[in-house]
């Protein structure tokens, strides 16, 4: 096979949830999964989900890789971020996922950065995620857009998605704390992603969301009572409903 090109068929690994097996809840494995699950449905590639257990990575894993997400075309491994959206922008170009609005690139840059600061209380009030939260929501309330750069998808919706559902459902378990519902913006942008197959198909259960987070050390445990609520042996919820006030298309 060595010479050849390699064919339209990409592996992407991501990390595995709580048993080891299933989905987790990476939001930049997330990311690369809606990634190719859009360029899927334009017929540019098909691809494999393969989870690894990051305690137990299988050998074959570590051969060649030791973080996720990784993407494999062939015999190439691509284990950068930005690396892997490059690559998959070279060889599957359609649909273009690539943008060029910096506003709306500035307007995200600093939201998931204050929320992880919040979760693993470095800081100890919401007062900077409230911030951030409220600059991206101008934005969006400016905005007569389906998503963050038009009515299509784009690499930073697939970015920023499923970090805002890490906010939503672990600033809720971790610390009470709700996006307020008079960031309307906000809500109308979550409720268009809610809509979205693609989103919905590679969004992780909220109990995986708030195991991710259980898993580190800077978090506070949860009280018994929301332990048995978030407990991954239940059936999985998904927290996708919304304010009564959202419509999701201006």
């Amino acid at each position: 096979m060595s010479g050849q090109r390699p064919g339209n068929h990409v592996v992407l690994y991501v990390r595995a949830g709580w048993d080891g097996v299933g989905y987790g809840a990476c939001p930049f494995c997330q990311r690369f999964y809606m990634v190719l699950d859009l360029k899927a449905k334009a017929g540019a590639l098909t691809y494999d989900i393969i989870t690894v257990s990051t305690a137990r990575p299988p050998q074959e894993f570590r051969k060649f890789a030791n973080k996720l997400p990784v993407l494999k075309h062939g015999d190439e491994v691509i284990m950068d971020t930005e690396e892997i959206q490059q690559y998959v922008d070279s060889n599957f170009p359609r649909p273009d996922l690539r943008y060029g609005n910096r506003d709306a690139h500035t307007a995200c840059l600093d939201v998931f950065s204050k929320f992880s600061f919040f979760v693993k209380n470095v800081s100890h009030t919401p007062d900077h995620l409230i911030k951030e939260l409220s600059y991206l929501n101008g934005f969006l309330e400016r905005s007569e857009n389906t998503y963050i750069c038009g009515e299509d998808l784009t690499h930073l919706d697939c970015n920023v998605l499923p970090k805002l559902q890490h906010i939503r459902v672990a600033s809720k378990a971790f610390k009470n704390f709700d996006i307020p519902a008079s960031m309307k913006g906000l809500w109308r942008y979550l409720g268009n992603a809610y809509d979205n197959d693609t989103f919905k198909k590679t969004c992780p259960s909220d109990q995986e969301i708030v195991h991710h987070w259980s898993e580190k050390k800077e978090t506070t445990p949860l009280p018994e009572d929301k332990n048995k609520f978030y407990t991954v042996e239940t059936t999985p919820r998904f927290s996708l409903e919304l304010p009564d006030f959202v419509t999701r298309r201006k």
